[in-house]
């Protein structure tokens, strides 16, 4: 499955935009997003990546809810990027709750498995690379 890299780019950078404004509440967990993929696996990204306020899976609106649900934009971020991207191919979808993603994900073959853990890994590096491309862009149009 082949994934040109500008669409990559240019989904995250849309999926981004919208939490510009409050950047400094997800920044921080946005970084976080791989090392927890690699050590903890997809099955439990999904489940973080998904807010008890936000039953059918879309995107939280960044400016709203607790400080805990805003943390965690970025990590929806990733988990509808990786939809659009593989999603039609491998059958997930960003409204699937966690049981139904895990029932979907143990169902695929190792290496649409791993396939799908290394474009996780992958958006988030360029969520990573967004988000600061957005903080230096936000910063540079700030007067001191």
């Amino acid at each position: 499955m082949p994934v040109q890299p500008y669409e990559l780019d240019r989904e995250v950078f849309n999926l981004l935009n919208p939490g510009v404004e409050q950047l400094k509440d997800w920044q921080g967990a946005a970084s976080g997003i791989a090392d927890y993929v690699a050590s903890w696996g997809v099955e439990r990204f999904w489940a973080m990546s998904r807010s008890q306020r936000l039953l059918g899976g879309q995107l939280p609106n960044a400016a709203v809810g607790s400080e805990q649900e805003r943390r965690y934009f970025a990590w929806s971020v990733a988990r509808v990027a990786l939809c659009k991207i593989a999603g039609t191919e491998l059958a997930i979808n960003p409204e699937m709750n966690t049981d139904q993603f895990q029932t979907r994900f143990r169902q695929l073959n190792f290496n649409q498995q791993v396939l799908l853990t290394d474009l996780l890994m992958e958006i988030s590096e360029t969520i990573q690379f967004w988000t600061m491309r957005l903080k230096d862009a936000k910063e540079s149009n700030t007067v001191p």
